[in-house]
């Protein structure tokens, strides 16, 4: 045997675990459910329908609502999350002491269970005018608002609080509701800890001659955070922001618990629509074609932003 072909053989047998795990975990799946999707499939396998199933979904409003709403979920989301965390990043590198307390309590919302912490925000985020929402906007002369109930959009109620009642009705349509702002909020709050971590890291690593080399030449601390620390940053933050982008095309969890029945066409995101399909239709066959629509949509929009931002990543010599 030629030592090429056994460091081949030994190289394949060494990854057959990975790949088996792979097939059985990854691949598999997605092949079952195009074959779902390609069946009237309710509670058992049913007759064949092609891609009737596609079809319909390409014409559903309630897709492409979905779809808008998770958008305008992303748009409000990634950058305010990573905005905050690179300033928390930045404030917590220059701090000289109780970093590591810093640390632990920004990263606690991560790690605490997302269930549990969507209930409490739930509650705080009540239409009820003794809610801490309401209370905190009273310490400021806002009126109770309804919040998680509360479908009309952010900039209708701006309108509205400046006694303006007459407005078009795409200015609903066309920005948040103000239950899916806060919603938002709660998103920031959890994972804002995660990426300042992650930014907290990368600061770290970044050698500091390359500031005293700048600080020498007469630099200011904001030339040296715009020509070294940004683009020595770039590579975390480039992560980041595909990871916030991939998850909150995924997320589920806590926009199902802090739904409500007046407000859920305005914060019903494409994954929430497809467990509705499951869960109240009992049409598996609409949802795996749901499933894979969204599938396909977020590998397209990860590899143009891979393309677009990952030109921009800066990763030394």
């Amino acid at each position: 045997m030629k030592e090429s072909t056994k460091e081949q053989l030994t190289a394949w047998a060494l990854l057959s675990p990975t790949v088996v795990v792979l097939g059985l975990f990854g691949l598999f799946p997605i092949a079952y459910a195009v074959f779902v999707s390609l069946h009237a499939w309710r509670i058992k396998k049913g007759a064949f329908v092609g891609l009737e199933h596609y079809a319909n979904a390409l014409a559903d409003g309630q897709l492409l609502n979905g779809f808008k709403v998770t958008v305008f979920y992303a748009l409000g989301t990634i950058p305010l999350e990573i905005g905050l965390s690179l300033a928390l990043a930045y404030l917590l590198f220059k701090a000289l002491s109780g970093k590591g307390f810093f640390r632990v309590l920004y990263f606690l919302p991560y790690v605490t269970p997302m269930i549990a912490t969507a209930v409490v925000y739930r509650s705080i985020f009540s239409a009820h005018p003794a809610s801490p929402a309401n209370r905190l906007g009273e310490l400021f002369g806002y009126e109770p608002q309804r919040w998680l109930f509360e479908s009309r959009s952010i900039v209708a109620l701006l309108l509205e609080a400046f006694d303006v009642t007459s407005y078009p009705d795409w200015v609903n349509s066309a920005f948040p509701s103000l239950a899916l702002v806060s919603i938002i909020v709660y998103n920031v709050w959890v994972y804002v800890g995660y990426d300042t971590v992650i930014l907290l890291a990368g600061l770290s690593a970044i050698p500091k001659h390359y500031y005293e080399a700048a600080a020498i030449d007469g630099a200011t601390g904001l030339q040296s955070f715009r020509h070294i620390t940004l683009p020595l940053l770039s590579p975390a933050l480039f992560f980041i922001s595909l990871i916030s982008f991939i998850g909150t095309f995924k997320a589920f969890n806590h926009i199902y618990i802090m739904r409500t029945a007046g407000a859920r066409d305005t914060v019903d995101v494409v994954s929430v629509v497809i467990f509705d399909q499951v869960y109240q239709y009992h049409d598996a066959g609409n949802a795996a074609t749901l499933a894979l629509i969204l599938f396909v949509v977020i590998l397209i929009l990860t590899v143009g932003q891979s393309r677009l931002l990952g030109r921009r990543v800066f990763y030394g010599d």
